[in-house]
């Protein structure tokens, strides 16, 4: 069983390095986020109507995810228009274990382990040859990659500790799924002319949209499931794989350049982030 559940993560890396190269070479990143959400936003609504409501005391963390979630998907809007694909992924992922690994040891007291003081320094040094271009340094892109990167620490760390009092892990993602997805839908329907206008203008561009929303929920769904059969640490570790598929999804798709310093520094990135998490 074991065999097949790590390839399943290896297919849910794969899987979320996908829904973001539709969310880079999408034209209208506002309307690919619209479109996105309404998967989402269904399958929320659904599963709330089969789970428990969450404790009173997880309704700060579940307002604090959905807040932090929503900046991220902004920030990585705008990270994309002005970086490559194979850029700006590896440099968001690389960067949110370090700061998540800064944070359990500030605040949480968390011993500081060797294995993981090695993949700090490997991160770091693969974010910084990333964040280099003709050792000139990517001012348009890489600030907006890092201000992703801290979103994703912040709505980690706010639902580690907000599942653990939430009493029911799926309601509490449910709501912050809702909460956070519901502005975007919002929006798509009022930029673009109510539900008519948006769905049937072009129904194969809408289910394409779509698709992307429906591609990062699997995503998700399949690590949970690999939680219950694998430790953690390793499915955390296996999933930062993605910045690898990222980087050939640009090379092979995109036709960005896959330079030697390109790999090496993903490479940094992903062997850095896989020391910090196991």
């Amino acid at each position: 069983m074991q065999p097949f559940i790590v390839l399943l993560v290896l297919f849910s890396a794969l899987l979320h390095a996908t829904w973001n190269a539709f969310l880079h070479t999408s034209e209208d990143r506002v309307w690919q986020f619209g479109m996105m959400s309404f998967p989402y936003i269904v399958c929320s609504a659904i599963a709330l109507l089969f789970v428990p409501a969450p404790a009173r005391g997880s309704w700060p963390y579940i307002g604090a995810s959905a807040v932090f979630q929503f900046g991220y998907c902004v920030a990585l809007a705008k990270a994309y228009k002005a970086g490559d694909f194979g850029q700006i992924y590896p440099i968001a992922r690389g960067l949110s274990p370090l700061l998540v690994f800064a944070g359990a040891f500030i605040f949480a007291g968390e011993h500081l382990r060797p294995l993981a003081l090695a993949g700090v320094a490997l991160v770091s040094a693969g974010i910084v040859s990333l964040a280099f271009r003709k050792r000139r340094f990517a001012t348009a892109s890489v600030p907006a990659a890092l201000v992703t990167g801290a979103f994703i620490s912040a709505y980690t760390i706010v639902d580690g500790m907000g599942v653990r009092v939430a009493g029911s892990g799926f309601a509490y993602i449910a709501w912050v799924y809702l909460l956070f997805n519901v502005p975007f839908a919002a929006f798509a329907l009022y930029r673009y002319g109510g539900p008519r206008r948006l769905f049937s203008s072009d129904a194969r561009r809408s289910l394409q949209g779509m698709a992307g929303g429906a591609i990062a929920m699997v995503a998700y769904g399949i690590v949970v499931i690999a939680f219950r059969y694998l430790p953690i640490a390793m499915v955390s570790a296996l999933r930062e794989l993605s910045s690898i598929f990222a980087v050939l999804i640009g090379w092979i798709f995109m036709s960005e350049k896959l330079t030697a310093r390109r790999i090496a520094a993903c490479a940094l990135v992903t062997a850095g982030a896989v020391l910090i998490r196991i």
